[in-house]
């Protein structure tokens, strides 16, 4: 045989054996398996230019000690925008079993606007570049929210007003994915007349509620109750009113109702949203 040709069948052997070795998945041979990997955010929502984390899962057989991961998150056009470097799956045997569970955090690039945006997780075996697994995720981020809920009671607690009877009214600021903590003035007119200031609010970052309380007495007639809030630049960030008929008696409203109950149904709320996001990372 012509010594060339057998050089080159010799040097195409070992081209084919060398392929074959580099496209076998964590170069520990056709054993090794990575499987149920999924890729959670650890909020269903978040405010704008909030930190988000993603909750990363997997189980692996046969690895081998020492073996290098990292995810590669690509976006909805298939740009790399970020990867997760330094997963490292260690134990006492050269053969690993087992399950990685770890939290990772991300960047704020990944929250600049609202709305949804979905993403694309690669499983990557750091010696090989083979891709192991992929699986999606969906980032949501929402718009600030601050609302104000007014409830009120009369002094002889009736609910009927009589002329000049001191009236309480509770109002409830709520607030979600605010990005920034601030300062708020809570205001209250009657019937459209002088605005007077009922208290300051510290809204703070992310999520929250608080409190406040206002008490007047009213002349016969229907009056219209506003409450405004306002920052510190005075732009109007909610508003609620409430109609008081002096003289006639009212029922329970369903802001009185929420007032009674606000423990139970702020647990219940939260409870639906736990529910919600485990449910999602299954």
């Amino acid at each position: 045989m012509n010594k060339q040709v057998l050089a080159n069948r010799l040097l195409l052997t070992f081209l084919v054996i060398l392929v074959a070795t580099t496209m076998i998945p964590l170069s520990y041979g056709a054993s090794a398996e990575i499987s149920g990997f999924s890729v959670t955010p650890d909020k269903a929502g978040y405010y704008v230019g909030e930190v988000p984390s993603l909750i990363v899962k997997f189980d692996y057989e046969n690895v081998a000690n020492n073996t290098q991961l990292k995810i590669e998150i690509y976006n909805s056009t298939n740009d790399l925008v970020y990867t997760i470097s330094g997963i490292t799956l260690t134990g006492s045997a050269s053969l690993l079993n087992g399950t990685y569970e770890q939290t990772h955090t991300l960047t704020s690039d990944f929250t600049k606007e609202t709305g949804s945006e979905q993403y694309t997780a690669k499983l990557i075996d750091v010696s090989t570049g083979f891709k192991l697994a992929e699986a999606k995720f969906t980032i949501n981020v929402q718009t600030e929210s601050i609302m104000l809920l007014v409830s009120w009671i009369d002094a002889s607690q009736d609910r009927k007003v009589d002329e000049n009877e001191q009236v309480t009214f509770s109002v409830f600021v709520q607030w979600s994915f605010v990005n920034e903590s601030k300062s708020a003035n809570l205001y209250v007119k009657i019937d459209g007349g002088n605005e007077l200031t009922v208290d300051t609010v510290s809204i703070t970052q992310g999520s929250g509620q608080a409190q406040a309380q206002w008490q007047t007495g009213f002349t016969k007639g229907s009056h219209t109750v506003t409450f405004e809030l306002r920052d510190a630049e005075n732009k109007l960030l909610a508003t609620a009113s409430v109609t008081i008929k002096v003289g006639v008696t009212e029922g329970a409203s369903t802001l009185d109702l929420i007032k009674e109950n606000f423990m139970y149904i702020a647990f219940t709320a939260l409870l639906v949203l736990l529910i919600v996001i485990v449910v999602k990372k299954k």
